[in-house]
């Protein structure tokens, strides 16, 4: 049996996402060259999973590498790449025999990267496979038995066996428990290690029943969310190509996290329609001002900017399928816009950010994530909500967000905002009372969702 060229192709790409390549164009380019080359769709499934899951365990899998080496883990970049994606194999992936993995694990080491440390790794993998999968009649349940005991040295609930069984940053748990307390951290990990399903928004006026409705016709059957009959949430998971086609054939369709749907509601509501000008400050990919486009159709202008010029075409894109208010769109740095300041009735600020509540989206994110970054962050965005606040008339709105569940985005940005004499004060929403809050994945009443920040305040008069 010779390699396999799609394990080949996944050891390429979890070595380059390794050196802190981002995993989306890669993985790309890599299912468009077995598209090429004539490979079945389940072949380019197999590879997606291969280097979508290997990326997520990671850190759970260099535990077992630790466990069995019998001697210092190795450092190769190609080495390391090869073991993980092998007991990815063994401990996840029920489809593949066990000794199609190790076979595979033996003729990758010996053709592309050293015939002598084939013995290395048939060892290691004989060993995790005796201990975690010993024959065919091992059951998942049994299996994942047999996983939990292999973690006991790490202590069940301490932080180093949290992160290495949730496969997170020491770092990143360490900070989580200090500032959310055990219960919510364990909750958070396990969220960003569950299944992502597809949600939608029925954007207005367009109603939400009727959006259902078309949908199953359309062979994507859908769920409404318990608090919001606008959030539609996918039973099946739907692939990049279906999401594309029904996206494409209704305007009024939005792909959308169902906490970051809440989220922009609850920044938007009891607002009333702005009488001028509103800016999506950090605009890209778009989802946002289309939602601020629906909520307010009588808008006299709705200006989207962003920096990043490689994120520009998907804004571009969003923004074309707007109707019912004119649109600018602009290629601007945030802390200094081409605007007058006190132009604007709203700003909306979703800031540059760790992005450490949509880890679950990132499964490279986890691994290529700094620890200074939260407060390294900082400044930036305290310089955007800054410029937001001067282009705020007086009785202006500032609504700011972020993808972070990190105080030194969020919190303190916001503290020091107030502290430094701009005229803002917050704005309270009028049902619960709150001007800022966090949603927390997989912590009452948050659910699976996204993690995000939130937070409306008001240009003093």
């Amino acid at each position: 049996m010779s390699a396999d060229p799609v394990r080949r192709r996944a050891i390429s790409v979890l070595v380059q996402a390794g050196q802190g390549g981002r995993l989306d164009p890669l993985l790309d380019q890599a299912l468009d060259a077995l598209r090429s080359a004539g490979a079945e769709p389940r072949d380019r499934a197999f590879l997606a999973e291969l280097v979508r899951g290997t990326l997520q365990w990671q850190l759970r899998y260099d535990h077992l590498i630790r466990r069995y080496a019998r001697r210092q883990p190795p450092t190769d970049p190609g080495l390391l790449a090869l073991l993980r994606l092998s007991l990815h194999q063994l401990v996840a992936l029920d489809q593949v025999p066990p000794f199609a993995a190790l076979h595979q694990a033996g003729e990758l080491c010996r053709q592309d990267i050293s015939p002598r440390l084939v013995g290395f790794v048939n060892g290691l993998l004989q060993a995790a496979r005796r201990e975690l999968r010993p024959d065919e009649t091992t059951g998942p349940q049994e299996r994942t038995g047999r996983l939990r005991a292999a973690f006991a040295d790490l202590g069940e609930g301490t932080p180093a066996g949290l992160a290495a069984w949730h496969a997170h940053p020491r770092w990143l748990v360490d900070r989580w428990l200090k500032r959310l307390g055990a219960e919510t951290t364990a909750a958070l990990l396990a969220a960003n290690n569950r299944p992502v399903p597809v949600a939608f928004r029925v954007l207005e006026p367009q109603d939400p029943q009727a959006a259902r409705a078309l949908l199953a016709q359309a062979g994507c059957p859908t769920d409404p969310g318990a608090d919001d009959p606008r959030i539609l949430v996918c039973g099946d998971r739907p692939d990049r190509a279906t999401i594309g086609s029904l996206l494409e054939r209704w305007g009024w369709l939005l792909v959308q996290d169902p906490n970051v749907q809440r989220a922009t509601s609850w920044l938007l509501e009891g607002l009333g329609t702005p009488a001028a000008p509103v800016l999506d400050l950090c605009a890209a990919p778009g989802g946002k001002t289309r939602r601020l486009a629906a909520a307010w159709p009588g808008l006299p202008l709705l200006v989207a900017a962003d920096l990043r010029t490689d994120r520009l075409p998907l804004l571009r894109q969003a923004t074309a399928r707007i109707t019912g208010c004119p649109v600018v769109l602009l290629a601007a740095d945030g802390t200094a816009p081409p605007l007058r300041p006190g132009s604007c009735a709203v700003v909306l600020l979703d800031g540059p950010c760790s992005g450490t509540g949509v880890l679950r989206h990132h499964p490279e994110a986890r691994l290529q994530l700094k620890r200074g970054v939260p407060a390294a962050n900082g400044p930036t965005l305290l310089a955007l909500a800054a410029r937001a606040a001067e282009l705020l008339r007086p009785g202006g709105v500032l609504l700011y967000a972020t993808c972070s569940l990190e105080p030194e985005e969020n919190e303190q940005v916001l503290d020091r905002l107030l502290a430094c004499g701009v005229p803002l004060v917050p704005l309270p929403h009028h049902r619960d009372g709150r001007w800022r809050r966090t949603w927390v994945p997989g912590a009452a009443p948050d659910g699976d969702g996204d993690g995000f920040f939130a937070a409306r305040l008001r240009r003093a008069d």
